[in-house]
C-alpha cells in the first residue's frame, strides 16, 4: 500500500511524522493520530524514516499489505477472540455449574472483559511491536514536484 504525505515533524533519525491524506483502505487500523469516520481526513502517521527525509519534504511511503493484514489480525481478530471464547466458553461452564439465572448477561459480561483483557494484552505488547517497525510505514522515496523546480534545477522549498 503506497500513499504520499508530508513530513511534518522529524522524531530522530529513522523516525519521522508525515501528514497525508487518509483513503477508505487505512481508514480502520488505528495508527493515525486523529483518527474519525471521514475518509478524505488529514492524519498524521508516525513512519519509518531510514532514507532521511527532511522537515517539508513530499514523500511516498510503504507499508507491505501482509503487514496491513496482519496488524488488523491482532486490533480486530485478538478481541473478537476474547468475546466469542468468553462468552461462548463461561456459558456453557455457568450452565454445566448449574447457573441459570441471568445465564446470558453474566456471558456476555465475561466475553466483554476477556475482550478487554485482549486489548489490554495488546497494549502491553505494544512496545515490542513499535521497536520491531514491521507494523510501521516506511519511506521509500522523497518526491519532487517538476512545477516547482526551474531549468536550473532548484526547487522551491528544497
Amino acid at each position: 500500500m503506497d500513499q504520499r504525505g508530508r513530513i511534518v515533524e522529524i522524531i530522530d533519525e529513522r523516525t519521522a511524522m508525515m501528514k497525508m491524506q487518509r483513503n477508505s483502505a487505512c481508514a480502520s487500523c488505528g495508527k493515525c493520530i486523529g483518527s474519525s469516520s471521514s475518509e478524505s481526513q488529514e492524519i498524521i502517521v508516525e513512519v519509518d524514516n531510514t532514507i532521511g527525509a527532511k522537515l517539508g519534504d513530499e514523500v511516498e511511503v510503504s507499508m507491505d499489505q501482509i503487514d496491513v493484514m496482519k496488524a488488523l489480525g491482532i486490533l480486530y481478530g485478538i478481541p473478537l477472540l476474547g468475546l466469542l471464547i468468553g462468552s461462548v466458553g463461561s456459558y456453557y461452564i455457568l450452565k454445566s455449574l448449574g447457573v441459570t439465572s441471568m445465564l446470558e448477561v453474566l456471558s456476555a459480561l465475561v466475553g466483554f472483559a476477556f475482550t478487554g483483557l485482549a486489548y489490554l494484552l495488546i497494549r502491553s505488547r505494544e512496545g515490542k511491536f513499535r521497536a520491531s517497525r514491521k507494523y510501521m510505514p516506511t519511506v521509500t522515496r522523497v518526491v519532487i514536484d517538476l512545477n516547482t523546480c526551474s531549468l536550473d534545477g532548484s526547487c522551491e522549498g528544497m
